[in-house]
């Protein structure tokens, strides 16, 4: 009995602990990363890209570490595939660290990338980076809506924002899509146009002045963002809200 119940336990634990993806074709280093996360970690492990995305497409991983050099790959060319099965931020690791493979890496929106050999210590504090502890996709997005509804019409930058939630821009950005079909940066535009359209509604501002309360120093900005938002630009939306036509567009 006593054991039925540890069994029970210690696989709530497995359960309950994050996935995390580890994809290199040297068994060494396989073995070296699981021992190194198991304690934080459920950890699955592939040597190619074909049995990286078999573990992508049934388990709920939450972050993948991906060498850059495989047998017969090259661990960047396995991003976009990937990406198409799943959200998780993809941590690069290699032991070629020239400029070329750095650019590479970038262009391929990798998340984050450390050179080999790599310390348990800061492996585990990019993982904790990449990965909010304790926090499902709903809550990052949520407390990212709520800091750009209070600050809509002051300047922010992505990164920043990211940054005070203790994750990556690029994390930031997927999640964020995740819950609310766009990226942090339209969510902003379409509140800053919404905020726009009832002050040209309810005031006799200029549209330069209600650009900038609304948090747009460029006007020529703030018209583009505008009418591609509500498919007209400032002035015609005011004037049709004199008309009394209904702003069905604004939600």
């Amino acid at each position: 009995m006593r054991k039925e119940v540890g069994k029970r336990a210690n696989t709530k634990r497995l359960i309950s602990r994050p996935q995390v993806l580890v994809v290199d074709d040297d068994p060494g280093v396989r073995e070296l990363l699981i021992a190194a996360l198991d304690d934080c970690y459920v950890v699955h492990a592939a040597a190619t890209g074909a049995e990286a995305c078999a573990l992508l497409r049934t388990h709920p991983i939450v972050a993948v570490i991906l060498d850059a050099v495989l047998d017969r790959e090259h661990g960047l060319d396995l991003v976009e595939r990937f990406r198409n099965l799943s959200s998780a931020p993809i941590l690069l690791l290699t032991g070629y660290g020239s400029e070329d493979l750095a650019v590479r890496a970038l262009r391929a929106k990798v998340d984050e990338y450390l050179k080999k050999p790599v310390s348990v210590v800061d492996l585990l504090a990019v993982l904790r980076r990449l990965i909010p502890s304790d926090e499902s996709t709903t809550d990052l997005a949520t407390r990212a809506g709520r800091y750009l509804n209070a600050h809509s019409g002051k300047p922010i930058r992505m990164v920043e924002l990211a940054a005070q939630l203790g994750v990556s821009e690029a994390h930031l950005r997927r999640r964020f899509r995740d819950a609310h079909a766009m990226t942090p940066r339209q969510y902003l535009a379409e509140l800053r146009v919404r905020r726009a359209a009832d002050l040209l509604r309810t005031t006799q501002h200029e549209v330069k002045q209600i650009a900038q309360e609304v948090g747009y120093t460029n006007p020529q900005l703030f018209r583009r963002t505008f009418t591609r938002v509500l498919g007209m630009p400032p002035l015609r939306w005011r004037l049709q809200g004199k008309e009394g036509k209904p702003d069905r567009r604004v939600r």
